[in-house]
């Protein structure tokens, strides 16, 4: 390991953190009151599309049961509850994992942004892993467990997939299989990184096989997790309803709506060059599926949906590839 890596490790963990606490016991939450006990986050996450994201449900409940053992006083977080029915026991479970999964997140943006082909001075690496850890934090007024890990794990698969354009070594092709499998039982949207996979292979080799073949290889993964659960579960539920004309009608999801046009420019505004920029386009042409799920079934306020898409492209603002003809 770089030695002057270590500061920006420290700088980018202690933020995190910092922010992350400050945000979870800093501030009541409106939004996400309603899930804030055992029973009704079970009776939420157990059913619809929730039931499938299995992964973080389990880190957070194996979390709750271990805060269980212990003899805690949660008088001490003077926490306040909107919800009378809400357990400090849940809140703190959400806190912990993530936390966690934000520090590991700063982590691997530092670790990015050191890569070889990634073009930033010091000075704009730091403000890019900052301004990351800003816009996750700052989502967090809906509380979930699954969505600070599952940016981990696309911020992963971007790392690993820049190893694999260096070498095309197919044992990290297996460990992008494998990254691509625990990811989408963490959540769906884990079908992002191959938004990711298609930019840079295309940026890199164009419509040959060198992009097709891993390609279709993490596709087949991707698609086999995803319905190998609903076969399990005898079930098929893709979404929960259809909110599209609520998306486009209701005032908070406007502002949603502006939120995403707005970080959309925003990392125009910071890539490199006019090839960068073009590949964040080619990147949200790719990531079309997500987009058009999230204003069919989800609550476009909740921008949160749009953070992996954002930090995505904000990383792809400063990737360069060469293309190889």
């Amino acid at each position: 390991m770089k030695i002057n890596l270590l500061p920006k490790l420290l700088f980018a963990v202690l933020l995190a953190f910092t922010l992350s606490s400050f945000v979870y016991f800093s501030f009541g939450n409106i939004y996400s009151s309603k899930i804030l006990n055992y029973q009704d986050f079970s009776q939420q996450f157990n059913s619809g599309i929730y039931q499938y994201r299995v992964l973080s449900g389990y880190f957070l409940l194996w979390i709750y049961d271990f805060l269980t053992t212990l003899n805690i006083d949660y008088s001490i977080f003077k926490l306040k509850f909107l919800d009378p029915d809400a357990e400090p026991q849940m809140y703190l479970s959400f806190y912990i994992l993530n936390t966690f999964f934000l520090v590991l997140s700063s982590m691997i943006l530092v670790f990015i942004t050191e890569a070889r082909n990634f073009i930033a001075t010091n000075s704009e690496k730091i403000l890019m892993i900052s301004i990351a850890i800003f816009a996750s934090v700052f989502t967090q007024f809906v509380i979930v467990p699954y969505d600070i890990s599952s940016y981990f794990f696309l911020l992963l698969f971007y790392y690993f997939f820049l190893k694999y354009l260096e070498n095309n070594s197919v044992s990290i092709l297996v460990l992008l299989m494998g990254l691509m499998v625990i990811s989408t039982l963490n959540r769906e949207s884990s079908a992002l990184s191959l938004s990711l996979a298609a930019t840079l292979l295309y940026e890199k080799f164009g419509l040959k096989k060198e992009m097709i073949k891993p390609l279709l290889t993490l596709t087949v993964t991707f698609v086999g997790v995803y319905f190998g659960m609903r076969f399990l579960n005898e079930s098929f539920s893709t979404n929960d309803g259809n909110l599209l004309a609520q998306n486009f009608t209701d005032p908070k999801n406007m502002l949603g709506i502006l939120f995403w046009i707005i970080f959309f420019v925003f990392t125009i505004f910071l890539s490199k060059d006019e090839k960068t920029k073009r590949n964040i386009l080619i990147f949200h042409l790719f990531s079309i599926p997500y987009i058009i799920m999230c204003f069919y079934s989800g609550i476009i306020y909740e921008i949160r949906l749009y953070i992996p898409i954002f930090l995505t492209s904000l990383l792809l603002g400063r990737t360069e590839q060469t293309r190889i003809h």
